[in-house]
């Protein structure tokens, strides 16, 4: 930053320079001043000066104190926050006079007790009594304007965070404030549920107690919980998030805000799935089958045995199935198992992912950035991986142009180019990258439809040897994670094996077809790693105790069996990968922060053998795709349900002006002899000739259909 772009101002008598357009607030932050605020909050977009906590006197300027948030720092400017002034002492005690008018004084009640900003404010600035004796105001409460989230009118200060995140950053608009003056109140449309992606973020957002958590609510407080740092394994993106415990459970996830990946959101997926640890169906000891009389619990010892008879009778002949939930040191354990000690180098991988892609790494802020955003496959981002869809937003505001159809000219015409891909899994981002390449982009994302299928990937290769055709037939099948008992390919596969062993956190999912269940755990149970869609590797840290023993240890003492040496703690498993895999990363630099290290693999580009599949053939194409709100961990989560796809088909606005069909029509749609009913939803962002249905409403429906209504 050159000297001519920097200002120069005085802040209490602190001489502080800046860059010419930084905020009052964060001036001030520089100088080591903190100037009070409760609407203000940067990620919101342009500050709007609602609650008047940040009052300041400014000079030169208007004889009245002024509110900082609404002002960027300017040369020669001299600024008297309540430190140093009588005035905006004043000011700043007057605002929270007015603001504690009618807020209920339940601060032991509430939870937001113990880490409230108006809690905090008060004690450092407000009076230390109260000159209104009059009753408050009090309304119905908690209202639940969905079943996430509670509202306390009363206590709401009309900060507008929350509606602002609705109408600014989710786009989807329906948190609204209703009424004027001090009939002004947060509201959602006619009083329907807030049905959104990314619900959950008014919580955080809330300086107050007014919206809340209804799995958080009563249960706990500041004091008795601990906070750990950790990653999301619910999608690809791998927010970075602080996992809130007390007494060994689980009790709230909040974002921890890494700049480059999240920018401190969270998806309601991300946000609320955690009670699935508490499944009702939650195994926590070894299952075995046992003849006509289904399974029996089994002890650990017992288990481990039935596994090694299971696999050497199986020798040569194993198949192993991965899920992609798995971190890299559990899936190197297996894979050093299988490859080494049992010479089985068949794999179900998740997905496989080019490190082609890694040449074109950027990180996931570099979207906002973007002057054309080309986002190419029929999966909506939103439900592969959200938060890109975020930034995605936050780049269309700042006069990004975002294609959702391949234009080349555009593309090529454009200073700083990203590709999105969000198409067939298979592809595994090589084309992705060749296309990026002659197109001339800065960058290309490969959204996975599994939070970590380029680590699992990376790990199964690293203790490679040689590959192999399938044996037929497979004379055991391994099964590992609950993303993999529920793939119908793996389910099929499992009908054709003589034997199957099943890793899973839940006894539903193999009881018809398993001959020995061992209890898995969930990402909040494990240390480890995760590697993002970014290429961006980050610490997994145990949250809590699972109710059964680690992968990793178990798999340590099971591959002992077969003399191959497997570490039971994930720092030596990572050190030994990292050789291979990594550019001998060491452990301990997988920060709390993850940084996103630059490409160690052949960078050189490769023709592109196969077109991308995004051209349209005649007639319209159905594209089934798997929603956000779906899968094992989410089906056990009650509150979540309400959040899983309504029976919709997506038309693009061309098709459906074509076909004369409105919002909401009821269609049916025809194929392979069968049929489905659906309501239309139009899409301004899907190509003509191309359907969306996720796969929970699409039945029987294969990828050519026929529409009528």
């Amino acid at each position: 930053m050159s000297a001519a772009e920097l200002v120069t101002l005085t802040i209490d008598g602190h001489r502080v320079e800046v860059p010419k357009g930084t905020g009052l607030v964060e001036a001030a932050l520089a100088a080591g001043i903190e100037i009070p605020v409760f609407c203000y909050e940067p990620r919101l977009g342009p500050p709007v000066g609602a609650c008047r906590m940040c009052l300041c006197e400014i000079a030169p300027g208007p004889p009245k104190p002024q509110a900082a948030c609404t002002l960027t720092a300017q040369d020669g400017m001299e600024v008297k926050t309540a430190l140093t002034s009588e005035v905006a002492r004043d000011a700043q005690n007057a605002t929270l006079e007015f603001i504690l008018v009618n807020h209920p004084l339940d601060c032991p009640v509430c939870d937001k007790g113990g880490e409230c900003p108006l809690q905090d404010l008060t004690f450092r600035y407000g009076p230390g009594n109260t000159r209104m004796t009059f009753p408050k105001r009090t309304f119905d409460k908690p209202i639940p304007i969905s079943p996430l989230i509670a509202l306390d009118r009363e206590r709401c200060i009309l900060c507008y965070r929350c509606t602002r995140f609705s109408e600014t950053v989710a786009e989807d608009g329906q948190l609204v404030a209703v009424n004027r003056g001090a009939q002004s109140q947060i509201a959602t449309f006619e009083d329907e549920p807030y049905r959104a992606h990314f619900s959950g973020n008014v919580i955080e957002l809330c300086p107050v107690g007014a919206l809340t958590s209804t799995q958080y609510r009563f249960e706990a407080r500041p004091w008795e919980i601990q906070n750990v740092p950790t990653v999301c394994g619910m999608c690809p993106v791998g927010c970075n998030v602080n996992a809130t415990t007390r007494e060994g459970k689980v009790k709230r996830i909040l974002s921890r805000n890494h700049h480059e990946v999240d920018q401190g959101w969270l998806c309601d997926k991300g946000r609320f799935a955690f009670t699935h640890l508490r499944a009702d169906d939650r195994l926590t000891d070894p299952l075995l089958r046992v003849r006509r009389r289904g399974f029996e619990e089994v002890s650990w010892d017992r288990a481990l045995d039935e596994a090694e008879r299971l696999l050497r009778e199986a020798v040569g002949r194993i198949v192993t199935a991965l899920s992609g939930s798995e971190t890299v040191e559990q899936a190197y354990a297996v894979a050093k198992l299988m490859r080494r000690g049992l010479n089985s180098h068949v794999a179900v991988l998740p997905e496989e992912i080019s490190d082609e892609l890694d040449a074109l790494r950027l990180p996931l802020s570099a979207i906002r950035d973007a002057d054309v955003i080309a986002v190419l496959g029929d999966a909506p981002v939103v439900e592969r991986a959200p938060i890109a869809e975020l930034w995605i937003k936050e780049a269309r505001r700042r006069g990004a142009h975002v294609l959702y159809e391949l234009d080349e000219e555009a593309v090529r015409g454009a200073k700083n180019a990203i590709l999105v891909w969000s198409g067939p899994l298979g592809q595994g981002g090589a084309r992705v990258a060749a296309l990026a390449r002659r197109l001339g982009a800065s960058g290309a994302f490969y959204l996975p439809e599994t939070a970590n299928g380029r680590g699992v990937c990376d790990a199964w290769a690293a203790a490679a040897d040689a590959e192999a055709t399938r044996p037929d037939p497979i004379g055991l099948l391994f099964v590992s994670g609950d993303e993999a008992a529920a793939n119908p390919v793996v389910r099929a596969m499992a009908e054709q094996a003589e034997r199957v062993v099943v890793v899973s956190m839940f006894h539903g999912l193999s009881a018809g077809w398993a001959d020995l269940v061992l209890p898995g755990t969930s990402y909040l149970e494990r240390d480890g790693t995760y590697i993002n869609l970014e290429g961006r590797i980050q610490r997994l840290r145990r949250a809590v105790i699972p109710p059964a023993p680690d992968e990793l240890a178990w798999i340590s003492k099971l591959a002992e069996r077969f003399g191959v040496h497997v570490s039971p703690y994930p720092s030596t498993t990572f050190e030994e990968i990292s050789e291979t895999a990594f550019g001998a990363i060491p452990f301990g630099e997988v920060g709390e922060f993850a940084s996103l290290h630059p490409s160690s693999g052949d960078e050189a580009a490769t023709s592109e053998t196969e077109p991308l599949q995004q051209t349209v053939a005649k007639g319209l194409r159905l594209v089934r795709y798997r929603s956000l709100f779906s899968g094992p961990a989410v089906e056990r989560v009650p509150e979540l349900q309400f959040l899983r796809p309504p029976p919709e088909v997506a038309i693009s606005a061309e098709d459906a002006s074509a076909r004369r069909i409105q919002e909401g029509d009821a269609v049916t749609l025809h194929s392979n002899g069968t049929s489905v009913e659906l309501r239309a939803r139009i899409s301004h962002e899907l190509r003509k000739g191309v359907l969306q249905i996720p796969d929970l409403h699409a039945g029987d429906l294969q990828s050519s259909v026929e529409l009528s209504t």
